[in-house]
Formats: structure tokens, sequence, C-alpha cells
């Protein structure tokens, strides 16, 4: 797959995209274009499709809805995401949400670090990156305990940071983290904002929120999704300046 190089290719790109779930539209005629090295900020109230949108990216709808049917260009990196294999799409575009959680609840620590650096490994070949990583979010006391103490036992905070380490330290070209935000404290969500924006390089971001003014400050690209439309895609400067207010 051959992939661009220039700041301003698209790394996601809508164009318009319908989207049916059990012969009902969830998702209509949408356009979008997420440059490389953004910060995109989904926003949009509960059931406005923001989820609906950004599993289309990884064909992860077919594996949750019975009949699912999409009309129009979903492009990754210029390429259909209908012609790239899925297993390699999944390894180039990172996707988190807050189903995980119960995910990995039944894994231990020693299980769950193994699914994702291999079958032999152990604490000790962890690197001085990623145990740097784990104290700034804030887990790096999980090591420390029983790691065949099952997940499910630690705070859900706690979880939602070790997915978000496990997604950085596999340097996908896009991480989506849809609403997992939402549900971190003021304080460490400031942290996890810093650190996505630090590691961030050329990499694309996407947020999914309820709460708009909580991402702002890190997004380059807002979209406003109501009702499986998008009702503004911009700055984030020109929507505070006034273009929220009719919604």
């Amino acid at each position: 797959m051959k992939m661009g190089s220039l700041k301003d290719e698209a790394a996601l790109y809508l164009k318009n995209f319908t989207l049916k779930v059990n012969n009902e539209v969830k998702l209509e005629n949408i356009s979008l274009d997420v440059k490389r090295g953004q910060v995109a900020l989904i926003y949009g109230p509960r059931g406005s499709g923001k989820s609906l949108l950004l599993r289309a990216f990884l064909h992860l709808n077919e594996e949750i809805f019975e009949v699912v049917q999409g009309e129009g260009e979903i492009c990754f990196f210029g390429k259909s995401v209908l012609d790239i294999e899925r297993k390699l799409l999944r390894k180039e575009i990172a996707y988190v949400d807050t189903s995980f959680l119960n995910a990995i609840s039944f894994f231990s620590l020693h299980e769950f670090m193994r699914l994702l650096k291999g079958d032999h490994f152990v604490i000790e070949d962890l690197s001085d990156e990623e145990l740097d990583l784990l104290k700034v979010l804030e887990i790096d006391d999980l090591l420390i305990g029983d790691p065949n103490v099952p997940l499910g036992v630690f705070q859900p905070f706690q979880r939602l940071a070790l997915l978000i380490y496990s997604t950085l330290v596999r340097n996908p070209r896009v991480i989506i983290l849809d609403s997992v935000l939402d549900h971190l404290d003021d304080e460490v969500c400031t942290r996890v904002k810093n650190l996505l924006i630090d590691s961030k390089g050329d990499r694309t971001i996407l947020l999914s929120s309820r709460y708009v003014f909580r991402f702002l400050d890190v997004a380059d690209l807002l979209i406003y999704l109501k009702s499986g439309k998008i009702l503004y895609a911009g700055s984030t400067e020109e929507f505070v300046k006034g273009s929220h207010s009719s919604f």
C-alpha cells in the first residue's frame, strides 16, 4: 500500500458517505477530510452517530449489526478501505472505545501484556520509554502487584489508561479514541491529552466526545454531528467565536 508523505494529504477521507444499519439511515451524506497529523474532535450528543462514523473506517459496524450498507467513498491515505486488508487496516488505525473495558476485565495484566507484546513477554522486557509512559498514565503501580490478578478488580480509569498505553506502543498511523477520555477525571484527562500531543508527530488522532469544550484546546478540526448529519466542520476558533450558538 503506497502512502503519501505530504503534510496536507488526507489520512481519512469521506465523500457523500451514507450508512444504513438494518435498513435505517444512520449517517447521511457525510463528507469529511482529516489531514495527516491533525487532531480532529467529533462532537455530538448521545445517538448522534459518532461511534458509527468512527467504526466505519475499520469495518467494525459489520461486526456489530446484522445488516450494514454503505454508499459513497471512504478512504485511508487515498485508498478505499474496501481495497485494504482488514488486518492491515486495523494495524494502521487503532480504535478504542469503552466497551474494551469489559473485554479486558477477565484478563490478568500478565495475559494482557502477552497479547500485546508476545507469548514470551515478561515485565522485565519493558523499555525505559514504556515504563515512563506507564508512569505518566499513573498505572506503573500495576507492575508492583500480582500480575495474575484479573484487570477487572482495578478502577475503570486504570483500565482505560492501560488501553491508551497499549494503543500508543503499537505506534499506529491513526488513533481513534471513541468517547474514552470522557470517563477520566480532569487531571488525568489533561495528562493524557498532553501525552497524545507530545507523542503525536505525523500521527492523526480522532477523539469523540459529548463534552466539546474539554477538548477544544488540542483539536485542529472540529466536527459537530447530530442525527447522523454534519452541522459544522471547521476550525475550533470559528466555533468558539459564535458558530456553536446556533446548535
